[in-house]
């Protein structure tokens, strides 16, 4: 059976921030997210992203890359949550039709607790937003 991110994946739509699974290896993943019409992070007076959008879709990246480490493993998907940000710098708005690509490199695995540097770039390859997230994970990815 081929992996399908979106039953792999704990988030179901409006909150699934990730489309599609573009890389992924060792310590690091890059996922693709279209910012669409219907997202309830879009101000739709403005055609702007929430920036603390984001830091969801930082944060689903990651869970992209576990979901697919367990589906190679033949396991479920384990289960993690967001406990820290750290040096997190929004550098520019996302906006409506913007294809955002979040790259998201493992640092480190501490008392259950992955530590990730992340970055968003839109269409033309601009930073949107970096920084590092900790995410607590019932199992090691």
């Amino acid at each position: 059976m081929p992996f399908d991110l979106k039953t792999a994946m704990a988030h179901r739509a409006p909150m699934l921030m990730v489309d599609e699974l573009l890389e992924v290896d060792k310590d690091t993943a890059l996922t693709s997210f279209e910012v669409k019409a219907d997202n309830i992070f879009l101000d739709g007076s403005s055609g702007l992203l929430e920036r603390s959008a984001l830091i969801e879709i930082m944060a689903q990246a990651l869970a992209a890359k576990s979901a697919f480490k367990a589906y190679q493993d033949g396991l479920p998907t384990q289960k993690g949550f967001l406990v820290v940000l750290k040096n997190i710098d929004f550098l520019d708005d996302a906006k409506l039709g913007d294809t955002l690509k979040c790259q998201v490199k493992v640092a480190d695995f501490i008392s259950q607790t992955y530590i990730a540097n992340c970055k968003i770039t839109n269409n033309a390859g601009k930073t949107l937003a970096a920084g590092e997230l900790r995410i607590y994970s019932f199992d090691k990815i």
